[in-house]
């Protein structure tokens, strides 16, 4: 009887043993289904904690599958995953075989379907740089016209064939580019990239580049803006609401801020602002506030740092914009995040950051600003407060980043009080 039991008690634990070790594997994917495959990637070659071994641990798996299927979508992703295997440090031969296999998983695309991009873009990855790769992406451009391929071509001829006939072709993509386009903030930027490229091919090569070139591509870009309606937009903003921000998006591109002045967008902004201030509708106030927004994002960017005059002009805006009572309380709460991205001093930062979250206590994205100010400001309470609350409201990606520094304000709370011996174990 005592041995059955022991008999027993090892299976228990041997089940539940085998039990902890499937649920440590990756779930298996049905049917090849590729989105699965997908996320078993990402799981394991692509996220910080995996490693060669966990990807060559899917790699058979998703070769079995490609095996039972001619699905292109398999087809790249092989060829991804052998990309991925080629830069890790392996020795030089199991470099040279990564490369080779997805070189022919991307070729299979391309033979199978010519006008997938894909194909051509996986080729151009693992080539080695110049001609081929060159060439590659020509493919790509050729299949789908879609401006970042062009772009990523244009790049290409600058940096790997180089000269004045790369420079001048890159110049030449990047016109296309621009024509293609039809995101405005987009096709800005690439007709500012494109007029960037003939100055320089004519500082370069006088010879055989062309002023005229330059003047075009001006032409072009001043000539798509359409001026006149949108200077009527910023000098008579309440008549021009619903596309008042658009207005503000195109004469306030920092990208073409070299080719049309911003002075007209700055004047437009104080105008805005101080139509607010005298408006009696709340949804006109709105909308102005909105537009304003706009416009100092699109001038501003995401980048710092940033001129001192412009951030104190930007922030005497949105002061006086809140003092209109703009509401509701999400455009109130945008005013005083953006208020916090333009001010220098961490206090102010995190006193505006904190009433937005008073207003909008669902926004994880400011609970994360606001407890990464914390930190900065060594208020490690406070820290802790947002931080913990932030992970319940943030996109699965930014559990990681909120993780940390949970653990850096964390071990920075206790140290305060416990021996460093003990905050460490």
């Amino acid at each position: 009887m005592h041995r059955a039991l022991v008999i027993l008690s090892v299976a228990v634990v041997s089940a539940l043993a085998d039990d902890a070790a499937a649920a440590d594997q990756p779930a298996a994917c049905e049917r090849q289904e590729l989105g699965c495959l997908l996320e078993l990637h990402a799981s394991e070659c692509s996220r910080p904690a995996s490693t060669v071994e966990t990807c060559l641990v899917f790699l058979q798996r998703l070769e079995t599958a490609k095996r039972a299927s001619h699905s292109p979508g398999l087809a790249l992703l092989l060829g991804k995953t052998l990309g991925r295997l080629a830069r890790q440090d392996v020795s030089p031969q199991a470099k040279e075989r990564y490369l080779k296999r997805a070189r022919s998983a991307y070729s299979e695309v391309v033979r199978n379907e010519p006008l997938n991009a894909s194909g051509y873009l996986g080729l151009a990855e693992v080539a080695a740089p110049g001609a081929e790769r060159v060439g590659w992406l020509r493919g790509a451009v050729q299949a789908e016209f879609q401006p970042a391929h062009m772009e990523l071509l244009a790049n290409a001829l600058s940096s790997e064939v180089g000269g004045h006939i790369g420079d001048l072709e890159a110049a030449r993509v990047l016109e296309d580019a621009y024509t293609f386009e039809s995101t405005s903030t987009e096709k800005w930027r690439y007709g500012a990239s494109a007029w960037q490229k003939h100055k320089v091919a004519l500082d370069r090569y006088p010879s055989v580049a062309s002023e005229r070139s330059v003047a075009n591509v001006v032409i072009r870009v001043t000539d798509d803006i359409d001026y006149p309606l949108l200077q009527r937009a910023l000098l008579e903003p309440e008549s021009y609401l619903p596309y008042l921000a658009a207005a503000f998006a195109t004469m306030c591109e920092k990208s073409i801020a070299e080719i049309v002045s911003l002075d007209e967008c700055l004047a437009g902004l104080e105008l805005a602002v101080s139509t607010a201030e005298r408006s009696a509708s709340f949804g006109t106030r709105r909308l102005l506030a909105e537009a304003t927004l706009a416009g100092m994002r699109t001038i501003a960017g995401e980048s710092l740092p940033r001129p001192l005059l412009l951030e104190r002009r930007f922030v005497d805006w949105i002061d006086r914009l809140l003092t209109t009572e703009v509401g509701p309380v999400d455009v109130a709460a945008s005013l005083l995040e953006a208020r916090a991205d333009y001010t220098a001093q961490l206090p102010d930062r995190a006193d505006a950051l904190l009433r937005a979250v008073e207003l909008a206590p669902n926004r994880g994205d400011l609970r994360l600003k606001l407890g990464a100010t914390y930190v900065s400001l060594r208020f490690w309470p406070e820290a802790l407060e947002q931080l913990r609350v932030a992970e319940f409201f943030v996109p699965a990606e930014e559990h990681e980043r909120v993780q940390r520094l949970v653990e850096t304000a964390d071990e920075a709370y206790q140290a305060r009080f416990l021996p460093p011996e003990t905050t460490r174990r």
